[in-house]
């Protein structure tokens, strides 16, 4: 909770003051139009509503995504070969915005010298992601597509902003952290080839 907080909590205190803004201005424009249609203690209710139970649970909501995603990552992080990871280089860490813009810590590794970082989908728990950041805007429509279907056979997602190689952890059995580095390696050489303008990562506050 404690890392929550200190990594988030402008975020979430602002969130609160415009969630409960819009809706009890919403609320509001309504009243003023039908309010001798509404009993007073209904629109104290609706009030209530609007201004504390509905933003407290829309930000509980993307509260126990934050720890729940934290689980998910934690549990990859603790099997071999991915609790291994320092060894290859990722010894740094730098925060990212999660699906509902709170943010958390990240893995930092550079690999064959490309920066990368290890993350996870909260909807695709098994999955470690490795992202590459950069960008490839150097290629027009038809070559962009050309290369999403070519690296789809790599399991690596590819977008204008970097590259992510995609490891199923429980079909894809890996013994040694040496076989992970190879497969990163691999994938970075696979980047490489697109020529992709790099993203550095320091401008992610890394610390």
């Amino acid at each position: 909770m404690n890392e929550l907080l200190e990594l988030n909590r402008k975020f979430l205190i602002k969130s609160y003051l415009w969630i409960s803004g819009i809706l009890t201005i919403g609320f509001s424009i309504f009243l003023y139009f039908f309010h001798s249609e509404i009993s007073a203690n209904l629109i104290f209710i609706i009030y209530s509503l609007t201004l504390v139970v509905l933003p407290l649970i829309v930000i509980g909501t993307w509260t126990m995504d934050w720890f729940r995603k934290r689980k998910y990552k934690n549990r990859i992080l603790t099997q071999k070969p991915y609790s291994e990871l320092e060894k290859i280089g990722f010894n740094k860490k730098t925060i990212k915005p999660n699906h509902n813009s709170l943010v958390d810590y990240v893995a930092v590794g550079e690999i064959n010298g490309c920066e990368m970082v290890f993350d996870i989908d909260i909807n695709k728990s098994k999955i470690a992601e490795f992202q590459i950041y950069g960008f490839t805007n150097h290629l027009n429509s038809s070559e962009f597509s050309k290369k999403l279907a070519e690296l789809k056979s790599h399991n690596i997602d590819f977008s204008y902003l970097g590259f992510t190689k995609k490891i199923n952890t429980k079909k894809e059995r890996l013994n040694t952290i040496q076989e992970l580095e190879k497969i990163l390696t691999e994938f970075t050489n696979i980047a490489k080839k697109i020529k992709y303008e790099p993203i550095p990562i320091s401008e992610w506050k890394k610390i």
